[in-house]
């Protein structure tokens, strides 16, 4: 075991006004289990902002992750796009990470936006080949797609991961190739989710990460309430069982990973 004894929530959205004015509750209670940074996923621009609020209340807890998600981008317009990505560019040296970016093609998220998302996306990574920022990617059922923009893209020297990643081994396998990591969070403690035990089993370890995608997504454990940061124990203790590990173990290996794919320039106190 490597022992950090601290650990890493690889994604979650502290700054969601879902959880204003419980923001240190959550962290307080997340750090006497032991979990001692989150990296936040960008959202957009007011995100950043709330984003930063926190990081000056925690300076050595937070990352910073600033950028446009598929979310925001499908229900803005062209213009209004084009003016956040000018403040994404301006943001970004400022921040740890860039993302959430990507694509979702989901119906009810896409409606007329496919060609919005494709454009936001092949811009974010162009951002990513200039600033070196690793990237946190959000794709869902826009697989192929998203693999075919990357590819013709490239991808920063820091790559980056695929975030709450829920597919087959197959999908895993793809973006491993890749050089991504991929994170997993609360849809893997679902008992059900076969698909996705059968990929954790064959992600190698050194290409994994934990989330809490807090404050949604949590495993059965948290029906009905926010995800809290303190769930990736539940994910740690899921991989582990997958993967014959002791959960200290997994929440060790993930932690190492995160800090070699971010550089290992968090300082945590």
């Amino acid at each position: 075991m490597v022992g950090f004894g601290y650990w890493i929530d690889a994604h979650g959205h502290l700054a969601d006004l879902r959880w204003q004015g419980q923001v240190d509750t959550i962290i307080d209670e997340a750090r006497t289990k032991g979990i001692a940074f989150f990296m936040q996923g960008g959202v957009d621009p007011e995100d950043w902002q709330r984003q930063r609020e926190i990081k000056a209340r925690y300076p050595s807890h937070i990352g910073l992750c600033f950028g446009l998600h598929p979310y925001w981008v499908a229900a803005h317009d062209e213009d209004e796009c084009e003016q956040a990505l000018d403040l994404l560019a301006q943001a970004l040296p400022e921040a740890d990470g860039l993302g959430e970016l990507g694509l979702d093609f989901r119906p009810h998220i896409m409606k007329d936006s496919m060609e919005r998302q494709i454009t936001v996306f092949e811009q974010q990574l162009e951002l990513g080949h200039i600033t070196g920022k690793p990237l946190v990617l959000h794709l869902v059922q826009a697989h192929e797609e998203s693999l075919k923009i990357m590819d013709v893209w490239g991808l920063p020297k820091q790559k980056g991961m695929v975030h709450s990643f829920n597919g087959s081994a197959y999908k895993a396998q793809e973006f491993l190739q890749r050089g991504l990591m991929l994170s997993i969070g609360g849809p893997v403690c679902r008992p059900d989710n076969q698909k996705l035990h059968q990929a954790v089993r064959e992600i190698p370890l050194e290409q994994l990460l934990i989330e809490s995608d807090s404050p949604d997504q949590g495993p059965p454990a948290y029906k009905g309430r926010l995800n809290p940061p303190e769930s990736i124990w539940e994910v740690a203790r899921t991989i582990g069982e997958l993967k014959s590990l002791d959960p200290l173990e997994i929440l060790d290996i993930t932690t190492a990973n995160f800090r070699r794919l971010f550089h290992g320039n968090h300082t945590i106190t």
